[in-house]
């Protein structure tokens, strides 16, 4: 008697393919933060990982020598002020040459040029946020003696987010690379919450099997803060996907062995040898015959996984119970899920 079972067909690439991969939160916008005067550093306000916003204090450096530096400088200026100010008359009466005075005032413009300097030497005591951003990696301590320009900080932009996949050249090639590639990532523990994707650029690098395509996509909206540099993420591509260009007969069972094809995790059984199987309805009469596969990517978050092997477009996969299976079993499909 056929043992009922539910199957699965195999789908080639059509109008709205859509495709999962792993992906990763790439860096963007890091700038090392660093004073521009050097000192002793007496106090830092955050920590790394923080998220800051413009303007905000990060670090300070020991204010008092150029406290002192101002001062004198301040005084300076207002001495060489009230010097210039009385022999502007004995200039006036001819009493003071006008070499005398050009260096008098000469010297008035050079003190304020130091009290200005002055000035902004004090404030860059104090390191601050030169935009929203997130402080990546603090490469100071307090009470370290720090040199002017030293990194003191890495400091990572919050306006942009990138996310990159790693893709083969034969999806690549049926791909459109431009704005009508469509795009949604998600972390796997909150795989509920989408975060929409455009396309930005990618690049191609050769390796043992083939080239491989590298995407790059942007975070489309307000970058999530849960969104860290470096965390692994799950994307799926939506893109017209044009038909494949036909194989000749004799490459039709290498690219049935190379392409993709996602199926429901349940769909793979293990084989007697260690080698991982599925079975296909064939024939009038519905039996079953093992496909060997590889399993190249496994989804967690819709449940499938991603496998290598000699299926076709069309072909009807059992989709659960497949241990209870053998070799020309005759079944009764249930319905054929896509």
């Amino acid at each position: 008697m056929a043992r009922p079972v539910k199957v699965f067909t195999v789908t080639g690439g059509d109008a709205a393919s859509l495709r999962e991969f792993s992906g990763r939160v790439e860096r963007t916008n890091v700038s090392p933060l660093a004073f521009q005067v050097p000192g002793r550093v007496v106090e830092i306000l955050v920590l790394d990982g923080r998220r800051v916003v413009k303007g905000q204090l990060l670090a300070r450096l020991d204010a008092e020598p150029f406290e002192l530096q101002l001062r004198r400088a301040e005084a300076q200026y207002v001495q060489l002020s009230g010097d210039v100010q009385r022999k502007a008359v004995l200039h006036s009466d001819g009493i003071l040459s006008d070499g005398a005075f050009e260096q008098l005032t000469s010297a008035l413009v050079a003190a304020g040029v130091a009290r200005d300097l002055a000035r902004r030497d004090l404030r860059n005591t104090q390191l601050v946020a030169p935009f929203d951003g997130r402080v990546l990696q603090r490469n100071i301590e307090t009470e370290q003696t720090v040199q002017a320009g030293a990194p003191a900080m890495n400091f990572e932009s919050l306006n942009r987010a990138d996310i990159g996949i790693e893709l083969p050249q034969s999806l690549v090639e049926r791909l459109p690379l431009n704005a009508s590639l469509h795009a949604q990532a998600w972390t796997t523990d909150r795989p509920e919450e989408r975060i929409e994707l455009r396309y930005r650029e990618s690049s191609v690098s050769a390796g043992p099997q083939g080239a491989s395509y590298r995407l790059i996509f942007t975070v489309a909206s307000r970058v999530p803060d849960r969104l860290l540099p470096g965390m692994a993420v799950r994307v799926r591509l939506t893109a017209p996907l044009p038909a494949a260009t036909p194989a000749p007969a004799s490459a039709s069972t290498a690219n049935a062995a190379t392409a993709q094809t996602t199926l429901p995790f349940a769909a793979l059984a293990a084989a007697p040898d260690g080698t991982h199987r599925v079975w296909r309805v064939q024939g009038p009469e519905h039996r079953v015959h093992a496909v060997t596969v590889q399993p190249r990517e496994i989804h967690d978050a819709d449940g499938t996984v991603a496998v290598t092997g000699a299926l076709a477009p069309g072909d009807m996969i059992v989709a659960a119970g497949v241990n209870q299976l053998k070799e020309g079993d005759a079944v009764r499909p249930l319905g054929a899920s896509r």
